[in-house]
């Protein structure tokens, strides 16, 4: 057996951004006398075709609830509001009741979104006059659904202009380390943003709010590096922002944006698979520089730290296996202050892997790195030693055979590690940091 290529793994995936479907669906279905239920159906449809969990009524109301609290509940849980603006719609006191609801969240929350889909056979002048009144819907986002759109199961423009927004909002919930890029930039002049949004073709008129949203997407995407003597497009993003910033945020996007550029989105997600294994974690990392390690685990993590890594001294010897073996347990058990082994009143080497279970659920995998070849018998006595353990073999040459079942991480060049440091180290100039705490260009 060789070692193993991951084709294309993906790690949990963060829950879906949820939209609350308000509406009047009053015509039973094939009946003719609008196009409620149709308009419901297709709108479903294309929000769980563009990433969405839409939500409503029918969904979660049962026989004996307590209506009203139910659906402010559901309401609070979205991230949005849609509104079906049918002639229904408009005579009801139920989606009178939602509408209110959705109303008074996008007035607090600047990042809720409460939108007004208008089907056909509603006039704009009628709204004054209907149950939905009391919402003054000329401040709510509102667009026009057209008949051919309703039957194709196309949304309008308009409409899938927010619904990037909505998603953009959420991914930055979801990423700490979207989450991170996004504040540090807010320090940044606005004219400044913008012109590191145009060298890296983030289109249209935007507001501030949304404009650092999309930066920072732009900035946390896998780039192929530009050879001379063509100017990088991050280089040149980066140099319009990080010298307006303060020292820490300035570094924080220098080095988040450099490693998610360069670093394979493949081995993030080989990395992301293996720290959600129960046990069995090895893994093969071929790397000629000692940054590359770094960025490697830090693309991992999925936040704005890499994860812990201790690097261990590989002994020579006939007694190589298990010196290594008590040395990693040595260094682990520092790590986490566990010294069970000479305690009575602890569990011994039951307690250490409580302890390292419950690390790795409370902040993620331990990754013990060695810089050896991954010979076959020492990968066997770690694998059963160690089995809540990342462990990570360095060599200098990808490829290597071994009989026993290991995960090469999708490879950087020679060229391309090359090209990571470089960029990094323009980064940082940038930043006004020569060089960076902790520096990622050091053996880890």
């Amino acid at each position: 057996m060789t070692i193993r290529h991951f084709p294309d793994p993906h790690g949990a995936s963060p829950p879906r951004p949820r939209i609350f479907v308000s509406h009047s669906t009053r015509a039973k279905p094939d009946a003719v006398c609008c196009r409620c239920l149709d308009a419901r159906e297709a709108l479903v449809a294309q929000l769980a075709a563009e990433g969405f969990e839409a939500v409503y009524d029918k969904d979660f109301l049962r026989s004996g609830d307590v209506w009203q609290q139910e659906i402010a509940l559901e309401l609070h849980r979205s991230q949005a509001t849609v509104l079906l603006l049918s002639r229904h719609a408009m005579e009801s006191a139920n989606v009178g009741y939602e509408a209110g609801i959705a109303d008074g969240r996008r007035r607090v929350d600047a990042r809720y979104r409460f939108i007004a889909l208008k089907l056909p056979d509603v006039r704009r002048a009628d709204l004054p006059t209907s149950a939905l009144k009391a919402i003054h819907l000329g401040e709510v986002d509102m667009c026009d659904w057209a008949d051919d759109e309703i039957t194709g199961g196309r949304l309008p423009a308009k409409l899938r202009a927010d619904l990037d927004q909505i998603m953009l909002w959420h991914l930055d919930r979801s990423s700490p380390t979207r989450y991170a890029v996004t504040s540090a930039l807010d320090g940044a002049y606005e004219d400044r943003l913008r012109a590191a949004a145009d060298v890296l073709e983030v289109c249209g008129p935007l507001d501030r709010e949304v404009l650092r949203e999309r930066l920072s997407e732009a900035l946390l995407t896998e780039r192929v590096p530009v050879p001379p003597p063509r100017p990088d497009p991050l280089v040149r993003a980066l140099g319009e922002v990080l010298p307006v910033l303060r020292s820490d945020p300035a570094y924080t996007v220098a080095e988040l944006s450099v490693v998610y550029a360069r670093v394979p989105a493949l081995a993030a997600a080989q990395l992301g698979e293996l720290g959600a294994c129960a046990d069995g974690r090895v893994a093969v990392l071929a790397a000629t520089r000692d940054g590359t390690l770094r960025a490697y685990l830090l693309r991992a993590s999925g936040r704005p730290r890499p994860w812990p890594h201790l690097e261990v001294t590989v002994p020579a010897g006939a007694r190589m296996a298990a010196d290594l073996v008590a040395a990693i347990r040595d260094a682990v058990a520092g790590y986490l202050g566990y010294d069970g082994y000479d305690d009575p009143e602890l569990a011994g080497e039951s307690g250490f892997r409580d302890v390292l279970d419950a690390h790795a659920l409370e902040t993620g995998p331990i990754v013990v790195v060695i810089r050896h070849l991954p010979d076959v018998a020492l990968v066997r006595e770690l694998r059963a030693c160690f089995p809540r353990l990342l462990l990570l073999f360095v060599t200098d040459r990808a490829g290597t055979g071994v009989a026993v079942e290991a995960i090469e991480l999708a490879p950087l060049s020679t060229s391309g590690e090359k090209e990571l440091k470089r960029t990094h180290g323009r980064a940082m100039q940038l930043a006004g940091r020569a060089e960076a705490p902790n520096p990622p260009w050091r053996p880890a």
